[in-house]
Protein backbone atom coordinates (compact mmCIF):
# COMPACT_ATOMS: atom_id res chain seq x y z
CA UNK A 1 0.00 0.00 0.00
CA UNK A 2 1.09 3.44 -1.02
CA UNK A 3 1.56 6.00 1.64
CA UNK A 4 0.68 9.96 1.59
CA UNK A 5 2.66 12.37 2.65
CA UNK A 6 1.16 12.37 5.61
CA UNK A 7 2.25 8.39 6.38
CA UNK A 8 5.50 8.99 5.28
CA UNK A 9 6.31 11.47 7.32
CA UNK A 10 5.04 9.46 10.24
CA UNK A 11 7.05 6.25 9.68
CA UNK A 12 10.15 8.81 9.42
CA UNK A 13 9.16 10.13 12.67
CA UNK A 14 9.11 6.29 13.90
CA UNK A 15 12.54 5.08 12.37
CA UNK A 16 14.04 8.68 13.42
CA UNK A 17 13.28 8.60 17.25
CA UNK A 18 14.74 5.27 18.52
CA UNK A 19 17.82 6.06 16.21
CA UNK A 20 18.02 9.22 18.57
CA UNK A 21 17.98 7.62 21.47
CA UNK A 22 20.22 4.50 20.43
CA UNK A 23 22.83 7.82 18.89
CA UNK A 24 22.64 9.31 22.58
CA UNK A 25 24.97 6.04 23.55
CA UNK A 26 27.34 7.70 20.87
CA UNK A 27 27.70 11.09 22.34
CA UNK A 28 30.86 11.10 24.90
CA UNK A 29 33.13 8.69 23.39
CA UNK A 30 32.73 10.47 20.23
CA UNK A 31 33.42 13.86 22.02
CA UNK A 32 36.57 12.16 23.61
CA UNK A 33 37.91 10.62 20.57
CA UNK A 34 36.98 14.62 19.13
CA UNK A 35 39.06 16.38 21.58
CA UNK A 36 41.50 14.18 22.14
CA UNK A 37 42.61 14.13 17.98
CA UNK A 38 40.74 17.08 16.58
CA UNK A 39 39.92 17.37 13.05
CA UNK A 40 38.54 20.96 12.62
CA UNK A 41 39.38 24.15 14.59
CA UNK A 42 36.65 27.34 14.01
CA UNK A 43 39.48 29.35 12.93
CA UNK A 44 40.04 27.05 9.71
CA UNK A 45 39.93 29.20 6.83
CA UNK A 46 37.24 26.19 5.43
CA UNK A 47 35.39 25.63 8.31
CA UNK A 48 33.12 28.75 7.72
CA UNK A 49 32.36 27.42 4.59
CA UNK A 50 31.42 24.02 5.48
CA UNK A 51 28.66 25.67 7.75
CA UNK A 52 26.97 28.24 4.93
CA UNK A 53 24.38 25.57 4.40
CA UNK A 54 23.48 26.02 8.00
CA UNK A 55 23.64 29.86 8.02
CA UNK A 56 20.38 31.80 7.28
CA UNK A 57 21.82 34.11 4.96
CA UNK A 58 23.14 31.06 2.70
CA UNK A 59 19.10 30.11 2.73
CA UNK A 60 17.98 34.04 1.96
CA UNK A 61 20.48 33.90 -1.14
CA UNK A 62 19.23 30.36 -2.60
CA UNK A 63 15.86 31.58 -1.95
CA UNK A 64 16.70 34.57 -4.40
CA UNK A 65 18.07 32.45 -7.10
CA UNK A 66 15.56 30.24 -7.16
CA UNK A 67 13.03 32.79 -7.65
CA UNK A 68 15.47 34.51 -10.09
CA UNK A 69 15.95 31.34 -12.04
CA UNK A 70 12.89 28.44 -11.11
CA UNK A 71 10.38 27.82 -13.72
CA UNK A 72 8.30 28.70 -9.77
CA UNK A 73 9.91 31.55 -9.56
CA UNK A 74 8.63 32.69 -5.76
CA UNK A 75 6.28 29.81 -5.26
CA UNK A 76 9.27 27.25 -5.68
CA UNK A 77 11.63 29.64 -2.80
CA UNK A 78 8.73 30.39 -0.56
CA UNK A 79 8.55 27.25 1.71
CA UNK A 80 12.43 27.56 2.20
CA UNK A 81 12.04 31.35 3.16
CA UNK A 82 9.03 29.84 5.50
CA UNK A 83 11.42 27.06 6.77
CA UNK A 84 13.90 29.84 8.55
CA UNK A 85 11.51 31.14 11.08
CA UNK A 86 10.22 27.76 11.98
CA UNK A 87 13.86 26.25 12.44
CA UNK A 88 14.79 29.28 14.27
CA UNK A 89 11.67 28.40 16.64
CA UNK A 90 11.81 25.15 17.35
CA UNK A 91 15.60 25.83 17.90
CA UNK A 92 15.37 28.40 20.31
CA UNK A 93 12.65 26.50 22.55
CA UNK A 94 14.53 23.39 22.53
CA UNK A 95 17.69 24.83 23.29
CA UNK A 96 16.07 26.76 25.91
CA UNK A 97 13.72 23.38 27.42
CA UNK A 98 16.75 21.08 27.16
CA UNK A 99 19.34 23.21 28.52
CA UNK A 100 22.87 21.04 27.14
CA UNK A 101 25.90 22.77 27.13
CA UNK A 102 28.32 21.93 24.17
CA UNK A 103 31.12 19.01 24.44
CA UNK A 104 33.69 21.71 24.09
CA UNK A 105 32.53 23.60 27.35
CA UNK A 106 31.83 20.49 29.59
CA UNK A 107 32.03 16.84 28.86
CA UNK A 108 28.65 15.87 30.19
CA UNK A 109 26.29 15.09 27.49
CA UNK A 110 23.41 13.76 30.33
CA UNK A 111 24.09 16.94 32.17
CA UNK A 112 20.54 19.05 31.53
CA UNK A 113 18.80 21.67 32.95
CA UNK A 114 15.82 22.14 31.35
CA UNK A 115 13.92 26.02 31.03
CA UNK A 116 17.33 27.65 33.02
CA UNK A 117 15.95 30.80 34.28
CA UNK A 118 12.99 30.72 33.61
CA UNK A 119 10.78 32.48 30.86
CA UNK A 120 13.77 34.88 30.92
CA UNK A 121 15.91 32.10 30.15
CA UNK A 122 13.36 31.97 26.63
CA UNK A 123 13.96 35.30 25.71
CA UNK A 124 17.50 35.84 26.68
CA UNK A 125 19.09 32.86 25.87
CA UNK A 126 21.64 30.90 27.55
CA UNK A 127 24.90 30.79 25.79
CA UNK A 128 26.95 27.35 25.25
CA UNK A 129 23.56 25.48 24.86
CA UNK A 130 24.05 22.68 21.99
CA UNK A 131 20.77 20.47 21.62
CA UNK A 132 19.55 20.55 18.75
CA UNK A 133 22.68 21.92 16.16
CA UNK A 134 21.02 25.10 14.86
CA UNK A 135 23.39 24.39 11.48
CA UNK A 136 22.19 21.27 11.10
CA UNK A 137 18.41 22.06 11.40
CA UNK A 138 18.50 24.40 8.88
CA UNK A 139 20.92 22.57 6.46
CA UNK A 140 18.32 19.66 6.88
CA UNK A 141 15.22 22.00 6.36
CA UNK A 142 17.07 23.42 3.35
CA UNK A 143 17.80 20.07 1.83
CA UNK A 144 14.28 19.46 2.54
CA UNK A 145 12.75 22.02 0.42
CA UNK A 146 15.26 22.12 -2.26
CA UNK A 147 14.30 18.48 -3.03
CA UNK A 148 10.36 19.26 -3.18
CA UNK A 149 11.19 21.73 -6.06
CA UNK A 150 14.25 20.21 -7.35
CA UNK A 151 13.72 16.50 -6.75
CA UNK A 152 16.62 15.19 -8.94
CA UNK A 153 19.51 16.76 -6.88
CA UNK A 154 17.72 15.12 -3.58
CA UNK A 155 21.14 13.23 -3.28
CA UNK A 156 23.79 16.49 -3.69
CA UNK A 157 21.37 18.35 -1.16
CA UNK A 158 21.17 16.02 1.57
CA UNK A 159 25.22 15.12 1.45
CA UNK A 160 26.01 18.93 1.73
CA UNK A 161 23.36 18.58 4.81
CA UNK A 162 25.20 15.82 6.35
CA UNK A 163 28.65 17.45 5.98
CA UNK A 164 27.05 20.30 7.82
CA UNK A 165 26.21 17.97 10.46
CA UNK A 166 29.55 16.25 10.20
CA UNK A 167 31.87 19.74 10.73
CA UNK A 168 29.60 20.54 13.62
CA UNK A 169 30.75 17.28 15.56
CA UNK A 170 34.17 17.31 14.23
CA UNK A 171 34.59 20.76 15.51
CA UNK A 172 33.64 19.45 18.68
CA UNK A 173 30.82 22.52 18.83
CA UNK A 174 27.85 19.78 18.98
CA UNK A 175 27.62 16.25 20.29
CA UNK A 176 25.94 13.09 17.91
CA UNK A 177 22.81 13.56 19.15
CA UNK A 178 23.03 17.15 18.60
CA UNK A 179 23.32 16.73 15.12
CA UNK A 180 21.06 13.88 14.43
CA UNK A 181 17.93 15.95 16.40
CA UNK A 182 18.76 18.77 14.40
CA UNK A 183 18.62 16.80 10.62
CA UNK A 184 15.14 14.79 11.67
CA UNK A 185 13.95 18.47 13.60
CA UNK A 186 15.00 20.30 9.91
CA UNK A 187 13.61 17.75 7.92
CA UNK A 188 10.09 17.81 9.93
CA UNK A 189 10.30 22.01 9.79
CA UNK A 190 10.93 21.76 5.60
CA UNK A 191 8.14 19.69 5.29
CA UNK A 192 5.90 21.83 7.62
CA UNK A 193 6.77 24.46 5.53
CA UNK A 194 5.92 23.06 2.38
CA UNK A 195 2.59 21.54 3.28
CA UNK A 196 1.77 25.55 4.39
CA UNK A 197 2.56 26.92 1.47
CA UNK A 198 1.44 24.37 -0.72
CA UNK A 199 -2.14 24.75 1.06
CA UNK A 200 -2.19 28.26 0.25
CA UNK A 201 -1.16 27.97 -3.32
CA UNK A 202 -3.00 24.51 -4.38
CA UNK A 203 -0.87 22.20 -6.10
CA UNK A 204 1.91 24.84 -7.65
CA UNK A 205 4.88 23.28 -5.15
CA UNK A 206 5.63 19.64 -4.32
CA UNK A 207 4.34 18.27 -1.06
CA UNK A 208 6.48 14.78 -1.75
CA UNK A 209 7.85 13.09 1.12
CA UNK A 210 10.92 14.66 2.64
CA UNK A 211 12.43 11.35 3.37
CA UNK A 212 11.30 9.56 0.15
CA UNK A 213 11.67 12.30 -2.54
CA UNK A 214 9.13 12.19 -5.68
CA UNK A 215 10.96 11.08 -9.10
Amino acid sequence: MRLGAGGRIALFLLLWAPALGVVFLLDRPVADWVRHAPLFHRSDWFVPILKLPGNFLFTLAVCALLALFHRKRWRAALPLLISGPIVGLVYMFLKWAVGRRRPVIVDAPFDFHPFAHGLMGLVHAESGLSFPSGHATLAFATATCLTAVMPRGAGAFFVVACAVGAERILENAHYVSDVVAGAGLGIVCGWIAIRLVSRLFSRDINCGSPVSPPP
